[in-house]
């Protein structure tokens, strides 16, 4: 009996220490929009976050692979200002400095349309773009 109750604390032990030595932070910038995301990855799952200063929007979603695109960070957006449009941001990953991303938004959850695309910058790293006041959310057609 104690085997066994020391062998299952054992392995939850391993299996938190595993959880949390497999997160990855990054902060991103949208370049040239003023879009900085905070940016946490856990295994397979993601979670983003705007800065409140530019559209506070947050989210969450997974990392994939597409068909002709590679690997991605799926990302399913919140946003208050744009009711009833979901958004989905696709980013190119890992995350380097010039990668890309793509912004769809749907208003039926079944047709989804490509509205905007770029680069992106790793923070640590020199802007490619200039910075703007503009979000991406702004640039979306209602």
């Amino acid at each position: 009996m104690k085997k066994t109750l020391v062998l299952g604390a054992v392995a939850l032990f391993a299996t938190t220490n595993l959880a949390n030595a497999a997160t990855r932070i990054s902060d991103i910038s949208l370049d040239g929009y003023c879009n900085d995301y905070h940016i946490r990855v856990t295994a397979v799952r993601v979670a983003a976050q705007d800065t409140p200063t530019c559209t506070g929007n947050f989210g969450g979603g997974f990392l994939s692979t597409i068909k002709g695109f590679g690997k991605t960070a799926e990302i399913a957006l919140q946003d208050a200002s744009n009711p009833g449009v979901q958004l989905v941001l696709t980013l190119s990953y890992p995350f380097v400095t010039g990668g890309t991303f793509h912004l769809y938004q749907t208003t039926d959850g079944v047709n989804f349309v490509d509205e905007l695309d770029g680069t992106y910058s790793l923070d640590a790293a020199p802007e490619r773009g200039e910075k703007s006041n503009l979000s991406i959310t702004k640039l979306i057609r209602r």
